[in-house]
């Protein structure tokens, strides 16, 4: 009757000690998920403004008397939440350098759609020839984008700075 008397109460300590065990599996697992959908959002936008970029600079290669107008075209959008609609071509002609405002309407509207801010500039670490670049940041990151200054995504070599969310591209 000793051996009970001291035992009792053991069998509820087992089974809170395994409690508290199970929840720290849980929480760690919850964390871990919460990390998956983290980043699976971010390579879903890093997918749109791929896809994005790369819409524009197909019609700028598209479109090569307007090259000159690209940067102008898509620097009038830089600031806009919601950009004005540029003149459409779809139903009267246009001239070159309305299909690039026309152009850079659109990327920009897709854009800001989905919380993607673009701009463009010259390519950082080319030095030889100057070269357009297109960026695109969302996030944190794309709150001081601008056309002048890319700083918060990259260097001026042209390495990505740790963290940013951003996506450069070459476009001519």
């Amino acid at each position: 009757m000793n051996k009970n008397k001291y035992q009792s109460g053991v069998g509820l300590v087992e089974v809170l000690v395994a409690l508290i065990l199970l929840a720290i599996g849980v929480l760690g697992y919850t964390a871990l998920q919460l990390r998956a959908v983290d980043a699976t959002s971010e390579a879903l936008t890093r997918s749109q403004a791929s896809l994005i970029l790369r819409g524009l600079t197909e019609n700028m290669r598209a479109n090569p008397s307007a090259q000159a107008s690209y940067p102008a075209a898509i620097k009038s959008y830089e600031n806009s939440v919601e950009p004005k609609p540029a003149p459409t071509c779809l139903d009267k002609p246009c001239s070159s350098a309305d299909f690039a405002k026309y152009d850079a309407y659109l990327a920009a509207h897709a854009a800001s759609n989905i919380g993607i801010k673009i701009v463009m500039a010259e390519c950082p670490g080319v030095n030889a020839i100057k070269r357009q670049c297109l960026f695109a940041a969302w996030d944190e990151t794309a709150i001081n984008l601008k056309s002048t200054n890319y700083s918060n995504c990259m260097n001026n070599k042209g390495i990505y700075i740790y963290g940013a969310r951003c996506l450069m591209m070459e476009a001519y």
